[in-house]
This record gives C-alpha cells, structure tokens and sequence, in this order.
C-alpha cells in the first residue's frame, strides 16, 4: 500500500526568515513564513517528522522569496 505523505520544503533566506512551502504528491499548498522562533515552534506544535521537512539551499547567490510574504503570514499553492 502506498503511504502519501505531505513534505515541507524550507529555506531560509538571507533575511533569516523561514519560507517554508507543503507539497503532497507534487502538488503544492501552503507557503508560510517565520521567523527561526515561530519556525521551532510550529514544527513542535504541528508534530512533523524530522523526515518530512526538507531544509533547502539558502539564498546564498543573493536572490530572495519573491513570495512578498513576511514572518506569520501565510498563501495557498504558490510554487517554491
């Protein structure tokens, strides 16, 4: 039997925010920010498995989340 599990893909942009953005089965959901604290507490909070977030490169070549989102907010299905 297949398990479908939802994955979080999570950068952390020079800023030090966390842009953090669900995916199931190469769909995407939810793009959410926060900040290193807000981020710490909602994967403790949310009981996610270590396994399902997936910490991506930072920004390291100057480019930024053009999300326009700041820590605590949240969009529906925007692309990484």
């Amino acid at each position: 039997m297949m398990e479908i599990r939802m994955r979080y893909y999570v950068t952390v942009t020079k800023d030090g925010l966390y842009h953090v953005q669900n995916a199931v089965m190469g769909y995407f959901g939810q793009h959410h920010v926060h900040t290193k604290n807000q981020f710490e507490e909602w994967v403790k909070k949310s009981k996610i498995a270590k396994e399902d977030i997936i910490m991506l490169v930072g920004c390291t070549d100057g480019k930024e989340c053009n999300c326009g989102l700041k820590a605590g907010e949240v969009k529906d299905g925007l692309p990484p």
